[in-house]
């Protein structure tokens, strides 16, 4: 009993109106709301976003007093990944470790960009990339992170609350911290050096001739026999233009594009190098803008650029570049590669009135004339296609399936308000609607449709397939399984206890219809118990890390409302009237076990289950491993 409770905390921790003209006036209500809910949170975003940069550009300028002033009072750090340590620290102890190394470097530059922010109430959350670059001796080391941050609203003001660091990449001399460290401990902190105008518009003149789009002109900028080396390029773009013949066929592939720049210049202590930090934005020649983040070293030489190291986000470039592409179909290496013969197609259907956004993954070598077996996959709740649902669908498509994963209503890209509403009703609908759209696809196999449902999307799979005699076959993946007895076991350690959630999504439910105003929660946090994940000190950080589920498209929010509906949810009786073949794949420590094996039990049919108990459930979300391990059963058993 205690291992499936404290697993499950874990993982865990309208009005009706009469009449046209009365439905008309609570719509146009909702949509005002909604317009103005909108510009309030996008303001309220600008200065979140504010915060975080006032925090980093202080740094750089080793401001400490402004560095202080953008957090609370205790903020916990994990540095881990670059080496430091996790733990809550007052802010003068974080500005007091930064002292010991920053002031030993010639210069540090932080280019933070790319945000994605979620606001519930006075609590926030945001992650966002950030490229440091670390200058001594001619010499630099620069990292790519991901940060996931939270923020607290105090007296009116945004503070931090926690930043958690995850390495992405690395370049340079690595030893160059633990040289900065000794020259402030022998006292010799490296003050900045003053900017010759002369050096810094040889570099604007670069800049400038983009803008222009003058080749000739960008060309003079260099020396004949200059270097640019871009060490994040991704795999499919050069990594070095040596010599004026490849600076040359690099550049004339780009003036064609509208460009400017916003540049910031840094000094370093040697006269002819100096870092630069510039945004980029670029429309391409099919009207896409490309916006990217960089920082630049340009060693100069008679007033031209000698070398030029160029750090950029590679991610935001595969994915906005015309021509390029990630390596998978994921944020992870757990999705099928693209270059494994998979094809990706964007789909929409309706659902109850309201457009879903999808995506159709096609096997390799498809051929149009054929019927393929296929599959709906759906994720965990508050989950959006891009996270699990793609990971699992793409590796299952390399096997000769057909399969769909989309946006529920009122999640991700699809349609429907009021947003990220956690509805098994709403969920259930949209999976039979689902199946509807695969109905009418001339190349799918309806007699071999299956349903495959990853963590509490479980529940509405079991339901849907209960109710759809379409669906012939039941996949559960890392299975959250509960029915109402289990989530007060689990919910009434929360503040408030069950009721207390139960009364508020009522509010919630009352207020929405009385003003077209839903009350929101985070989705996920560290540090908020209200929030509808509680998970403390990384114990459970899939839907917070830029480096596992959290992006732009995901938004970390619950709707209230939302708490009704999932405690009173059922997901395990209705075993009992699945008629078709079950198969599961799960882990004794994964979430709620003993909730999948009640349901496993009702089952009357044909059934199997799989433990991979070497995986706990966020493994099975998402690393490589552990993904292919699952699909590895589920595709033997399909087949």
């Amino acid at each position: 009993m205690k291992t499936w409770i404290l697993a499950g905390m874990i993982v865990g921790l309208s009005a009706c109106t009469n009449g046209n003209q009365k439905s008309k006036n609570q719509n146009e209500k909702v949509m005002n709301t909604s317009e103005t809910q909108q510009m309030e949170m996008a303001t309220e975003r600008t200065n979140i976003q504010t915060v975080a940069e006032r925090l980093f550009s202080a740094t750089d300028q080793r401001d400490w007093e402004t560095v202080k002033s953008t957090m609370t009072d205790s903020v916990y750090v994990d540095y881990t990944s670059l080496g430091g340590d996790a733990g809550f620290k007052t802010p003068e102890t974080i500005v007091y470790g930064w002292q010991q190394v920053l002031p030993g470097f010639d210069r540090t530059v932080h280019q933070i960009h790319n945000f994605a922010i979620w606001i519930a109430g006075n609590r926030a959350t945001a992650t966002f990339d950030g490229i440091a670059t670390h200058y001594l001796e001619n010499r630099d080391w620069t990292v790519f992170v991901g940060y996931d941050t939270e923020y607290i609203k105090e007296n009116g003001e945004w503070k931090l609350a926690r930043i958690d660091a995850s390495l992405y990449d690395q370049a340079g001399d690595t030893s160059l911290p633990q040289l900065a460290i000794q020259h402030v401990q022998e006292g010799n902190s490296i003050a900045f050096a003053k900017t010759d105008s002369q050096k810094t518009a040889a570099i604007q003149n670069f800049f400038e001739a983009l803008e222009a789009r003058k080749l000739e002109n960008v060309l003079s900028s260099f020396m004949t026999d200059a270097t640019q080396i871009m060490p994040f390029a991704p795999g499919n773009f050069p990594k070095q233009l040596k010599g004026m013949a490849a600076i040359k066929n690099q550049y004339t592939g780009v003036m064609g594009y509208e460009q400017s720049y916003e540049i910031e210049y840094f000094t370093t202590q040697n006269p002819d190098v100096y870092i630069a930090k510039y945004q980029g934005t670029i429309t391409t020649n099919e009207g896409k803008p490309y916006n990217n983040s960089y920082i630049g070293i340009f060693t100069l030489k008679d007033d031209k650029i000698e070398n030029f190291v160029e750090y950029f986000n590679p991610n935001v470039l595969l994915n906005g570049w015309p021509g390029l592409e990630p390596a998978h179909y994921s944020v992870h290496q757990a999705g099928a590669a693209t270059d494994s013969g998979v094809s990706l197609k964007e789909i929409t259907f309706n659902s109850n009135g309201a457009n879903l956004k999808g995506h159709l993954f096609l096997p390799p070598n498809f051929d149009a004339a054929q019927k393929y077996p296929a599959a709906i996959v759906t994720g965990s709740w508050t989950s959006i296609k891009e996270q699990m649902p793609d990971e699992y669908a793409s590796v299952m498509a390399k096997d000769g399936f057909i399969t769909m994963t989309f946006d529920f209503t009122g999640f991700g890209e699809s349609e429907g308000q009021p947003r990220q509403v956690e509805d098994y009703r709403l969920k259930i609908a949209d999976i039979k609607a689902a199946v509807d759209y695969l109905e009418t696809h001339p190349n799918i196999a309806m007699d071999e449709l299956s349903a495959l449902g990853v963590c509490a999307s479980s529940g509405y799979m079991a339901h849907a397939t209960a109710q759809d005699t379409r669906i012939k076959k039941l996949v559960l993946v890392a299975p959250w399984l509960h029915n109402p007895a289990i989530a007060k076991s689990i919910y009434d350690m929360r503040p408030g206890g069950t009721e207390g959630l139960l009364e508020a999504s009522k509010k919630a439910k009352r207020k929405y219809a009385e003003t077209g105003t839903m009350e929101y929660v985070l989705a996920a946090s560290e540090l908020d118990p209200l929030s509808a994940m509680y998970v403390p000190q990384g114990v459970f950080d899939y839907y917070l890390s830029p480096a596992k589920a959290a992006g732009p498209k995901y938004d970390n929010r619950f709707a209230v409302s939302s708490w009704e509906p999932w405690l009173t949810f059922d997901g395990i009786s209705v075993g009992k009237d699945i008629a078709q073949p079950v198969f599961i794949v799960h882990s004794e420590s994964g979430a709620v076990p003993q909730g999948t094996k009640e349901f496993y039990a009702l089952i009357k049919g044909e059934k199997d289950i799989k433990w991979l108990n070497e995986y706990n459930q966020q493994q099975l979300y998402f690393e490589e491993d552990a993904v292919q391990a699952a699909m590895t059963e589920v595709v033997n058993y399909l087949q």
